[in-house]
């Protein structure tokens, strides 16, 4: 599978490589825009190459039925940044305000926020043990 890969990376390449050299024949070097076209591959090429660790090899996460999107993660920090945009206040986030406020949001939402506080206070009881907790962050 992994040669298969390979194979494919060095083909793609080649692909390009190919095209490079096509801009630079004499009938087409001369055509306005060619030269844009040829920066545009030659940088493609190079972020490809800096790049190939971090690509994702989309057709075996399908076949090994991973997930290809990231609709989830995305899903997840509109459920915790939500509540806080809903109220829509005018307010400036930086690293510093923003971080103990999503942490006790994501307390929240895994209903992990009691067992913090029972860890740090033993004797934290909530008014009534069988609600959810309902703590607005």
């Amino acid at each position: 599978m992994e040669t298969l890969a390979r194979s494919f990376k060095r083909a793609c390449f080649g692909r390009l490589a190919r095209l490079t050299h096509w801009i630079d024949a004499a009938h087409v070097r001369d055509v306005r825009g060619a030269p844009a076209i040829r920066r545009h591959i030659n940088d493609l090429i190079e972020y490809l190459y800096v790049s190939e660790l971090a690509l994702v090899n989309y057709g075996r996460r399908r076949r090994d039925r991973l997930p290809i999107s990231t609709a989830f993660v995305e899903s997840a920090v509109n459920e915790i940044l939500s509540k806080r945009m809903i109220k829509k206040q005018q307010m400036r986030w930086n690293r510093w305000t923003v971080q103990p406020f999503l942490d006790v949001r994501v307390a929240v939402l895994n209903k992990a926020l009691a067992g913090s506080f029972r860890r740090l206070y033993p004797d934290f009881r909530l008014d009534n043990e069988t609600d959810p907790v309902r703590l607005a962050a």
